[in-house]
């Protein structure tokens, strides 16, 4: 009679622990789902701020400064918009993956040390795509991070610049124009 009630007890154990997991499954898929929608959101209004009041779409080039910092946007006219920048991180069309700017070598660690929040938000979460350096991606799946790096820094905008084999993407922090003498 004690074998089959163990038996039956440790069924019923294994079965509430899958329900639990499961839940907690569900639970963590719908806290990330509202995480996007948010980031989304506050991306869609910051992206439209950004371009009516600073017209970032109409210039012509852009500069990027690590040392210092500074992504430069400028015309033919000499008018000029400096923004402050972090590196979020990029995307790789060779091999489909992406990186934290965090765990790019290449990477100043002044230019990365913001996305730190993303990851001690992911850990406390269990957002594994907020804290796993590198992982398989799609070109969806960076904007997606740049989106919520913007979203959870409170950041300008986000802005994505072309590379040989990919993109990389920043988030604007300080957006000002230039000041003529």
């Amino acid at each position: 009679m004690s074998i089959c009630s163990n038996r039956n007890l440790k069924s019923l154990m294994l079965t509430v622990m899958l329900v639990m997991f499961v839940s907690c499954s569900y639970a963590r898929q719908a806290d990330w789902d509202q995480l996007v929608r948010n980031s989304a959101a506050y991306t869609d209004t910051s992206q439209q701020s950004l371009n009516m009041n600073y017209r970032v779409l109409s210039f012509e080039r852009w500069d990027v400064n690590q040392e210092t910092g500074e992504l430069t946007f400028s015309d033919k006219s000499g008018h000029k918009l400096l923004t402050r920048f972090q590196f979020v991180g990029s995307y790789s069309e060779r091999s489909k993956t992406w990186l934290w700017s965090w765990g790019n070598a290449s990477v100043l660690p002044a230019l990365s040390k913001r996305m730190t929040v993303l990851r001690d938000f992911g850990e406390k979460h269990h957002f594994p795509r907020l804290t796993d350096r590198a992982w398989s991606a799609t070109l969806d799946d960076a904007w997606q991070m740049a989106t919520i790096a913007n979203y959870l820094l409170k950041a300008k905008g986000i802005y994505r610049i072309p590379f040989e084999e990919g993109f990389v993407f920043l988030m604007m922090t300080d957006v000002q124009f230039e000041k003529t003498e």
